[in-house]
């Protein structure tokens, strides 16, 4: 068999990388990859699921976990927060309201004039979801320290 024939042989029975399924090879889980190497990497009924652990701040190095949910191609994502180090037992949203703190109780995060609580329906990639979900990280401690969530 010649090498030309080896390789049409098992790229019909080995699939590529870009055409295998899944959110292993997806552009989301490239996208997630490049933001943070460390983050876990799951699948759940068809949406993207990915897990990091995010510091307020250098200083006071208050540790959030938030988890990204988003279509497989990164186009739309929502955020939640899963831990708060602020809660002290009330929660991810520590006992503040949303309209104060930007999170609802279940740990979902309000990043936008346009929320919803559907991955397929938000107007937000995963791009921009992850970088405001870490400065609401920062965000929510000032809050919590002045009374204040700042705004931009």
């Amino acid at each position: 068999m010649s090498l030309t024939q080896l390789i049409r042989t098992l790229h019909r029975e080995v699939p590529l990388l870009n055409e295998a399924s899944g959110v292993w090879n997806s552009v989301a889980a490239g996208v997630m990859r490049r933001l943070n190497r460390h983050a876990l990497i799951a699948e759940e009924n068809g949406t993207a699921i990915f897990i990091e652990e995010v510091w307020d701040s250098d200083e006071d190095q208050r540790i959030y976990r938030l988890e990204y949910r988003c279509t497989f191609d990164a186009q739309h994502a929502l955020a939640y927060c899963l831990f708060n180090p602020w809660s002290r037992g009330n929660g991810p949203h520590a006992g503040v309201s949303v309209c104060q703190g930007h999170v609802f109780a279940n740990g979902l995060l309000c990043l936008g004039r346009h929320h919803t609580d559907c991955v397929r329906r938000s107007s937000m990639d995963l791009l921009t979801t992850v970088k405001r979900a870490r400065y609401w990280c920062t965000a929510f401690s000032v809050l919590q320290e002045t009374g204040k969530f700042p705004n931009l």
